[in-house]
């Protein structure tokens, strides 16, 4: 999720207006999105994240969704639903 930290040129209000739609956006009560990302940037950034990150790999074959778990990834294989 691409939480803005400041808005260059834009008043506080306009601000809280767009970190509010963000959230929305990303995180409901009707699910949230998982953050999609490429082999190659997820193994820049996953030392720096904690256990418990998960993250949805989109050019793996197949794309799967792959998490932290003490200190290592892990792939979760899934099948169809339901």
């Amino acid at each position: 999720m691409d939480l803005p930290t400041y808005l260059q040129g834009i008043d506080h209000e306009n601000y809280n207006q767009e970190l509010n739609q963000t959230l929305r956006d990303n995180l409901s009560d009707n699910g949230w999105v998982v953050p999609q990302i490429t082999m190659v940037n997820l193994a820049i950034i996953e030392s720096q994240m904690p256990d418990g990150t998960l993250w949805y790999v989109t050019d793996s074959t197949p794309s799967t969704f792959v998490g932290k778990v003490n200190g290592s990834l892990v792939k979760f294989t899934t099948t169809s639903y339901p």
